[in-house]
């Protein structure tokens, strides 16, 4: 997806009930798509449409935001949808990682606050945080995570993560993300660039 639609898309989800709503209908798209597949091109509107009748079920608004994409952009479409619903139960003060051990909510401290704060500035890292955010739902909330990932460093843990789904890495967070964060300050550490991101973004 091209950042011009998630903004596009996020700036039409304004609710958390919007979100909640676009996400649960995607979630339902995408297992009906993992039984019996679908063509990629098809636009994602025309799919609840014709396919699975949900037009009556869907509110207009949301029905317009998701025709906005096709079904090759589902995955990344879930990736930003479930993003959205934790950030935006952070500004409710209500917590999207209940479920996460304790091992990798740890505090950031002064020092690796300021780090976070220099990556940021000198760059965009969107498509990272998103990936951070996935790691944090599909594998840490896992109650056996801490067997497999123990609490060291969080860059090298991310970038393997990527690498294994044959993404590519961005360079700026390869060269310049900071290895000092640990993996046990995983949570505060996304919630805190999550900010950083919000005010520059605001700017």
């Amino acid at each position: 997806m091209s950042s011009l639609s998630q903004s596009t898309l996020v700036q039409e989800l304004q609710s958390y009930n919007d979100v909640c709503e676009a996400l649960s209908t995607l979630e339902l798209a995408l297992g009906f798509l993992a039984m019996t597949g679908g063509e990629t091109h098809m636009q994602l509107g025309s799919y609840l449409k014709e396919v699975l009748q949900m037009m009556e079920d869907t509110a207009p608004h949301i029905f317009k935001a998701l025709s906005r994409c096709s079904l090759k952009h589902c995955v990344a479409l879930w990736q930003l949808l479930s993003s959205l619903k934790s950030e935006t139960m952070i500004r409710l003060k209500r917590d999207p990682f209940v479920g996460i051990s304790k091992e990798y909510k740890q505090v950031l401290g002064e020092l690796e606050k300021t780090l976070l704060t220099g990556f940021f500035t000198k760059t965009s890292a969107d498509s990272f945080l998103l990936e951070m955010h996935e790691f944090l739902l599909l594998v840490l909330k896992n109650p056996h995570a801490s067997d497999t990932y123990r609490p060291d460093w969080l860059k090298d843990t991310i970038v393997s993560y990527m690498e294994r789904k044959d993404l590519d890495i961005p360079a700026d967070v390869e060269e310049m993300f900071p290895g000092e964060i640990l993996l046990s300050q995983y949570v505060e550490a996304w919630k805190f660039s999550v900010l950083l991101k919000q005010e520059r973004n605001q700017r």
